[in-house]
């Protein structure tokens, strides 16, 4: 295997404190502007670090972040290549994760139970009066709306972080608002297979939860939030089935 070289100019030095940060930002510039081709084999540490100016150290700082946010793969004993195409938005990891492999989005439905579940069953103890109300008028938008008009999925996503304020644990709330960036991808294999259910059924899954919550059974409420979401994983892969055997 040929030997990859430094294309000079491509980086410059660094004069931040943040130096993993500066070193990030270049490769996602190098990416973007085309220098990087998907598939590309980039330079040694040894000479990226030369040319920047800085420790090895916070250049593989810098080198595992971008291969957590999908930008690189990392080969043993060959080095550092590129994944992402440069003309395309620059995604979450866990998003690029979801779009190309179909079937991690069952992964995500059961990090959605575990958590949203769990703040199900803590808003049953902990929701106080603002936050029924906040919940149920939110309900009473998605009723109004119906699961096929485009704003269901905002009333959805709400539903579903209101919950976990709910809840009133922080660390809760800033995991949905992590897993919030996803939801679209979500709602795209969701909407494939939902736009026959009756609309009145989707709606009847989040009231129910609310009531469980309302009556202050943090077991219903939990029960409920699953089985909700089970039944949106039983008709994904009943279309998934469908699409490969048709």
């Amino acid at each position: 295997m040929t030997k990859s070289k430094v294309k000079r100019g491509l980086f410059a030095p660094i004069k931040t404190r943040k130096i993993s940060d500066e070193v990030y930002k270049q490769i996602v510039a190098s990416i973007s502007s085309g220098q990087f081709k998907p598939g590309e084999k980039i330079p040694s540490e040894r000479e990226m670090a030369s040319e920047l100016g800085i420790s090895r150290q916070s250049l593989r700082e810098a080198l595992h972040r971008a291969e957590v946010m999908g930008l690189i793969k990392v080969r043993q004993g060959e080095g550092s290549f590129i994944r992402s195409s440069v003309h395309e938005p620059l995604k979450p990891a866990l998003t690029v994760i979801i779009e190309k492999e179909a079937e991690k989005i069952f992964e995500f439905l059961e990090i959605r139970k575990l958590i949203e579940g769990w703040c199900a069953e803590k808003a049953a103890r902990e929701a106080n009066a603002e936050d029924l109300d906040y919940i149920r008028a939110i309900l009473d938008q998605m009723k109004t709306i119906g699961s096929k008009d485009k704003r269901w999925e905002e009333m959805d996503v709400a539903f579903h972080l209101a919950i976990a304020e709910a809840s009133h644990n922080v660390i809760a709330m800033h995991i949905m608002e992590a897993l919030k960036v996803n939801f679209g991808t979500f709602f795209r294999f969701r909407n494939s297979i939902t736009s026959s259910e009756k609309t009145d059924l989707l709606w009847q899954h989040h009231n129910e939860i609310f009531q469980a919550i309302c009556s202050r059974n943090p077991a219903l409420a939990k029960q409920k939030l699953v089985d909700h979401l089970d039944f949106i994983e039983s008709k994904i892969k009943a279309d998934m089935g469908k699409m490969k055997n048709g």
